[in-house]
Order: structure tokens, then C-alpha cells, then sequence
């Protein structure tokens, strides 16, 4: 067992494909298969099943891949001590982001300065499909965006992969909904919504319509602390990514509350870092991508 093999499996277990792995880490397909069989052996099961959504986790294999990330982590903590002492990193980052990513980006940024104070880091917010065509036209380095997009929308970008997570919605502690542990979206269909002003929510809210009906949208807005008020004050019910609010101050105070949605459709949306194909990827946006996956995977937990 190595270092390389804990990342393969690692990798392998976020993008759900040993194909995918091979593209992001620069490896043949062939070599990563060699070399968890070789691990596979070693250990004695397997630590991934073939299934027609992808390659997932075994049971026993995700228990593995779980210490494996623990491990990886604290060997970058290593590596970035021994940068701190050995290496002087400066330059820039240009970073576009998506508003769901704005619930680690802090930390993230707090970490990254305390190693790197010299790099200079410029980060905007906007929509994925802005973001999106920023980095086509050279105007940001790389963005983290909705990857639910259709192919030809992204074919010029590298897309990696960094987590998923589940569409909620958020009602008023006062509103009826909020003793349900679940809600289908018939259920929702008399209330009055606020959106996010958004690619995702947009279409997210369109296709709701069509297929079930008419829905009261009181306003939208791309400010999400607008929309938490109004709920928080029983004025609306919204929809919303629930690792964007996972930590939020009205989530946590029960103010507002999150209820899973179920439906016949999926209701989950992958998030990852998009950047040009036609552009390097310089180790200074390296190293910031791995502080801000620490963070995403502090806030999974």
C-alpha cells in the first residue's frame, strides 16, 4: 500500500469513474486498474463494485476509502510545512464562484493566507454559466460551479468533481411543513416561494412548472440572505442546496428548516472546479483547490 494508491482510490470513490480519475491525475486508465487490483490483492476484497451509475464504494471498501482521505490529508499538512519552509509561492488566483460555495470559501481563504500570504488571490461570485464563460474568455482562472450542465455547455473545460449534494426546502419554523420529515413537491405547490435568480434555480423552477402547475413566486433575487429572512419570517418556503446552508446561523438556531425533498427525479446536484483546457494549471491554484476540499470535507461531516 502507497501514498499513489490512497489517492487513486480516493479519487476514484469522489468521481465515481476510474476513467475520470485517470484524466484528472494524469494517469493511463490501465495503470490505475493494475493498480488497485494490486491493492485489492493485497488487502483481501474489494473495495469497489461496477454498478450502471459508475464505480462505487463497497461497503468494506468505504470504510477504506474514508481512512484513506483522513491519511492523504494529514500528508498534505506535511507537504505544506515543508513548502512553508522550503518554498516561497507568491502570484495570483483568479477565482469565480457559485453562491454554494460561499459556506467554506472563508476558512478556506483564512487557511490558505496563513501558508501563502503572498499570493494574491481576486474572488468573484456569480452564476455557473457566467462563470463558465469568464473562463472561456480568459477573465478568471478557474470557477466552482454547478456541474449539472448539458456536455456542449462545458466541452472546452476541464471539470473536476468535488462533492454532491441534495435539493432541500426550507420553511419557517412556525409554517406547517416544518414538522414533516419529508415533502413531495404537490405538497408545495399552494405556497408562496422566494428563489435564488440563478441558471440552476431558474431552470430548476421552470421545469417545476411544467410539469406540475402554476407556482407563486413572490420574488427572486440573487441575494440569498434576502431570501433566508423572508422565510425565517414565514413570508415563503424556498428551495435550496442543502450543503450551502448546512452551518447557516438560521438553520442552526432552528429559525429555518430544512426538509428533504422526494421526487421521482433526482433531486441531487454535483458541484466541482471548471478551468480551460487551453490553459495550464499552475501549483499555486493546486494547492488552494486541496485547502478548499479540506474545508468541503469538514463541512460534509
Amino acid at each position: 500500500m502507497n501514498i499513489e494508491q490512497l489517492e487513486y482510490i480516493v479519487n476514484i470513490a469522489r468521481t465515481g469513474s476510474i476513467s475520470a480519475t485517470a484524466e484528472i491525475m494524469h494517469v493511463s486508465q490501465a495503470g490505475i486498474s493494475k493498480s488497485l487490483a494490486r491493492l485489492e490483492s493485497e488487502i483481501g476484497f474489494e473495495l469497489f463494485e461496477r454498478t450502471r451509475i459508475g464505480t462505487m464504494p463497497t461497503d468494506r471498501g468505504r470504510i477504506i476509502i474514508e481512512k484513506a482521505n483522513e491519511a492523504l490529508l494529514k500528508i498534505q499538512d506535511v507537504r505544506d510545512a515543508v513548502l512553508m519552509q522550503n518554498d516561497h509561492i507568491d502570484g495570483e488566483v483568479r477565482l469565480s464562484v457559485s453562491p454554494n460555495f460561499m459556506a467554506v470559501l472563508p476558512k478556506s481563504i483564512v487557511s490558505f493566507k496563513n501558508y501563502y500570504p503572498y499570493v494574491r488571490l481576486e474572488i468573484t461570485e456569480k452564476d455557473s454559466i457566467d462563470i463558465i464563460e469568464d473562463i472561456k474568455q480568459n477573465k478568471t482562472d478557474m470557477g466552482l460551479i454547478y456541474l449539472n450542465h448539458e456536455p456542449k455547455v462545458t466541452e472546452e473545460l476541464w471539470l473536476t468533481k468535488m462533492f454532491e449534494s441534495r435539493v432541500v426546502v426550507c420553511v419557517s419554523k412556525h409554517s406547517w411543513l416544518a414538522s414533516k420529515t419529508s415533502v413531495t413537491r404537490k405538497d408545495l405547490l399552494t405556497q408562496p416561494f422566494v428563489s435564488i435568480n440563478g441558471s440552476f434555480s431558474n431552470r430548476y423552477m421552470e421545469q417545476f412548472k411544467e410539469k406540475y402547475g402554476p407556482v407563486n413566486i413572490i420574488f427572486t433575487s440573487n441575494n440569498q440572505e434576502v431570501l433566508k429572512r423572508t422565510i425565517a419570517e414565514g413570508a415563503a418556503i424556498g428551495i435550496f442546496i442543502e450543503f450551502s446552508i448546512k452551518k447557516d446561523p438560521l438553520i442552526t438556531s432552528g429559525e429555518i428548516v430544512a426538509i428533504p425533498l422526494v421526487s421521482d427525479e433526482s433531486n441531487i446536484v454535483t458541484f466541482g472546479c471548471a478551468r480551460s483546457k487551453k490553459q495550464n494549471f499552475p501549483r499555486t491554484h493546486q494547492v488552494f483547490l486541496k485547502y478548499l476540499l479540506t474545508e468541503i470535507h469538514s463541512l460534509e461531516k
